[in-house]
């Protein structure tokens, strides 16, 4: 985890659009989406498998590492027609959801894809840790005004104090709040 005072460091809306539009490989773009839409870990990523979708019903199934929760959730819209293209374009029968040139994609790998395409989108080098994704879409979620509750359960988080530290950096929430909170007083 980035840590800047404390707190995780996370990539902008803008940013993250910069990253997706750099990546031209059917397989990165569905593999950095699927990332970050669902908050997923290196491993977890890793370790997907093809049955871990079900594009006609548009569910995944993520499997959650650091004895996270795992679960079935429905499956963004804007990613299956991606996901549709990169599967159709495989020419092989590996299990693995994201596959390389021998085999699953591993960590080393895919941290490697990320410094690439995070370099061609000129994000800060303190921004070229693929796990930025994970806080970024934390983060997102409460700026869009999701309870600390649901970014736990997106994130798979056994504990809600694991989620916190996201509330912490959630910019628009804390503004809202503050607006309320003058709204109300009478001083």
């Amino acid at each position: 985890m980035i840590v800047k005072s404390g707190l995780p460091t996370y990539l902008s809306q803008q940013q993250v659009r910069q990253l997706l539009s750099v990546i031209t490989s059917l397989r990165d773009k569905a593999l950095f989406s699927l990332i970050y839409f669902y908050g997923l870990r290196v491993s977890e990523a890793s370790s997907l498998d093809r049955a871990n979708l079900d594009l006609d019903r548009q569910k995944i199934r993520k499997l959650r590492s650091k004895n996270g929760i795992p679960g079935e959730k429905p499956l963004f819209r804007r990613l299956v027609t991606p996901l549709r293209e990169y599967l159709a374009s495989r020419r092989d029968d590996d299990p693995a959801l994201f596959v390389g040139r021998q085999g699953r994609l591993g960590i080393r790998q895919i941290q490697a894809l990320f410094r690439r395409y995070a370099t061609l989108a000129n994000l800060p080098p303190a921004h070229r840790h693929v796990h930025l994704l994970r806080h970024s879409i934390a983060t997102h979620l409460l700026d869009a005004g999701e309870p600390i509750d649901f970014v736990k359960d997106h994130l798979g988080h056994r504990s809600i104090e694991s989620t916190l530290i996201y509330a912490r950096i959630s910019d628009r929430r804390r503004t809202r709040a503050i607006r309320r909170l003058e709204r109300s007083l009478e001083i």
